[in-house]
């Protein structure tokens, strides 16, 4: 973009499907977003995020083609998929090293994409792609551990699903802050989703208050 700017018409569509999005989770669904859930919430931001970043730097790598951003899709949501087999197949129940292992891997995103990324040559292209690939398939031992343990998996989703629309909506401060910055956006998301799991009920209802 020739220079940093939040369009105008931008936020008046993003609005209405934000407003859209709310009244049709809590009119439409039986099962309702609960506080409780929220870190079901962050973590829907967080993955939106990380997979729109994902999804644009891998076409920059490999060709802004169809083929390539259908590839780049197949190969995200089988990273997910992969996630959810591990989970059920092993029965992981941690969360804490899974986390450390996706802040880190976001983190040296961060990192390597302000000194320019790998290359161009194979080998960095195939490290881009192992670099890009690992935070969704950590996001996804993250959510995965977190759903097998609540009993309210319908709320638990429905909670997902509007923090997913939210992440894509975040997804457009890109605009004005730079696509690299979607690497401190989605750290902040993680962040926030393990924290609302771990801190006691009671201090996230005064919080809430």
């Amino acid at each position: 973009m020739p220079r940093r700017v939040y369009p105008v018409s931008y936020f008046g569509m993003l609005g209405l499907i934000l407003l859209l999005s709310l009244i049709t989770t809590f009119n439409f669904t039986k099962q309702k977003p609960a506080f409780s859930s929220s870190a079901f919430f962050f973590l829907g931001a967080g993955f939106m995020l990380v997979e729109t970043k994902a999804i644009t730097e891998l076409g920059l790598t490999f060709g802004n083609t169809w083929q390539v951003i259908g590839i780049a899709i197949s190969g995200i949501l089988v990273m997910a998929f992969l996630a959810n087999c591990a989970v059920q197949w092993f029965r992981i129940r941690g969360t804490i090293p899974w986390f450390l292992l996706l802040m880190a891997s976001l983190l040296a995103g961060y990192l390597i994409s302000g000194q320019g990324g790998f290359g161009a040559s194979i080998p960095a292209k195939i490290s881009t792609l192992i670099l890009l690939t690992c935070p969704i398939f950590f996001s996804g031992m993250v959510f995965s551990s977190l759903l097998a343990r609540t009993q309210d998996v319908a709320g638990a989703m429905a909670v997902n699903i509007l923090g997913a629309m939210t992440g894509g909506v975040l997804e457009y401060h890109s605009m004005y802050m730079g696509f690299r910055f979607l690497y401190l956006l989605a750290i902040f998301m993680y962040a926030l989703a393990i924290l609302s799991h771990y801190l006691p009920s009671r201090s996230l209802k005064s919080l809430a208050s």
